[in-house]
């Protein structure tokens, strides 16, 4: 995080917060600077805002799929899956396994009956709106706990499908993406016409990049003779370990058990290439506004020798000099970074997707530009002012009084 950077710096900050308090003359002085040198100032302004607002634009990304996955889970439920599997598009269980399993006596249940869900997990293909290509989408078929095991799921247009007939419900979130899923409309798939009858939200998770359906009809689609995996809750969180240790040691199941949220922080690595590329290039960025402001500030202090040198006449010493254009910085970098901050508020909630390297699906999700990413980028954007008005500011703190002087004449 950003905030690490800052530890070292503390000692240095706290005196310049000291001096401040206890000099206010420069800082008055060199904020009058900024506003009579206007050109200078909106150019490495500018170039501080870009910076800034692609440092808060990559993190918005990496937020954005962490809330896709971290909201997917509940603590007390469990996932099962095939022993070695990583993914569900991995995994195999047989009938005769998921039946043990729903009968297990740690299952929670409803009014319903018991709260498990068996699944199976495909992916297909799907043109995206804009007919730039397509991509793999997946498709889940649930069985009836299954929806009612998912809180954040809701229905927000036409119907849930019914068992037995190809029916599909879709994310609404996906439908900006793809094109024909409307209700209504019919999609092709595995050799039959499915009907959207159905439109969900899923509040941001996983499951707003899965398309829905009955898990028999699936399968029969499929040709599937097993589950791809079984959704189980229990009656508290902490039973889901003793859970897992029972179905560990049952001879009959061989299974591999994971708590629900534990599995899908795994798959938070299928941003990992976009967080490795976007911090790449606000590295490059970053050492380029760093030279800007740095340049801004060399040449602020060529020009000012001679108020350098009446400062010094009467009366504030070196020190206070270094802090008042090392100030100086920080406001010229605060300003830009305050603006880049405010531009990237406009890719929040823009929808977006990348792949996930383990099911090779689509992940849907939406730049998430929170108060704190917001501020992160402000603490940026004063890290590069500190750092590039060091080294200016240093020198303009060494000038000789007779030197500065004589450059008035």
């Amino acid at each position: 995080m950003i905030w690490f950077c800052f530890i070292p710096l503390i000692p240095y900050l706290a005196w310049l917060l000291w001096a401040a308090l206890r000099y206010p003359v420069p800082l008055s002085y060199n904020a009058r600077s900024l506003w009579q040198r206007k050109v200078s100032t909106i150019c490495t302004g500018a170039a501080i805002a870009v910076v800034v607002g692609i440092f808060v634009v990559v993190l918005s990304l990496s937020q954005g799929i962490s809330k896709a996955f971290v909201h997917s889970g509940r603590a007390d439920q469990a996932l099962v899956l095939r022993p070695n599997a990583k993914t569900e598009l991995t995994s195999g269980i047989e009938r005769d396994r998921v039946r043990i399993l729903k009968a297990h006596p740690l299952v929670a249940q409803d009014a319903e009956g018991p709260l498990v869900s068996a699944e199976c997990y495909v992916v297909k293909m799907l043109e995206l709106a804009d007919g730039t290509g397509g991509a793999n989408v997946a498709v889940r078929g649930v069985e009836p706990a299954g929806i009612r095991m998912r809180d954040q799921v809701h229905l927000v247009k036409g119907r849930w499908f019914r068992s037995g007939l190809p029916e599909l419900v879709v994310p609404r979130r996906m439908q900006g993406r793809f094109g024909d899923l409307e209700v209504g409309k019919r999609l092709p798939f595995a050799g039959m016409e499915w009907e959207i009858v159905g439109v969900f939200d899923a509040e941001g998770s996983a499951f707003d990049s899965e398309i829905w359906t009955d898990t028999v009809e699936l399968m029969l689609a499929c040709r599937r003779d097993a589950y791809s995996s079984m959704l189980v809750r229990l009656a508290s969180p902490e039973k889901v370990d003793g859970f897992a240790q029972m179905v560990d040691s049952d001879k009959r199941l061989k299974l591999d058990v994971l708590r629900e949220t534990e599995y899908y922080a795994r798959q938070t690595e299928a941003g990992a290439p976009i967080r490795i590329l976007g911090q790449l290039i606000t590295v490059i960025l970053t050492i380029g506004a760093i030279f800007a402001a740095m340049n801004t500030m060399y040449a602020a202090v060529s020009g000012r020798t001679s108020e350098i040198g009446t400062l010094r006449a009467i009366g504030y010493r070196r020190r206070e000099i270094l802090a008042s254009f090392q100030w100086e910085s920080i406001l010229l970098c605060g300003l830009g970074g305050v603006l880049g901050v405010v531009s990237a508020l406009w890719f929040n909630g823009i929808q977006t997707g990348t792949v996930n390297f383990d099911t090779f699906s689509d992940v849907s999700f939406a730049f998430t530009i929170t108060p704190a990413l917001m501020l992160q980028g402000v603490a940026f954007s004063v890290l590069m002012g500190i750092l590039g008005g060091f080294f200016p500011a240093w020198r303009a703190s060494r000038i000789p009084i007779t030197e500065a002087m004589r450059s008035g004449v």
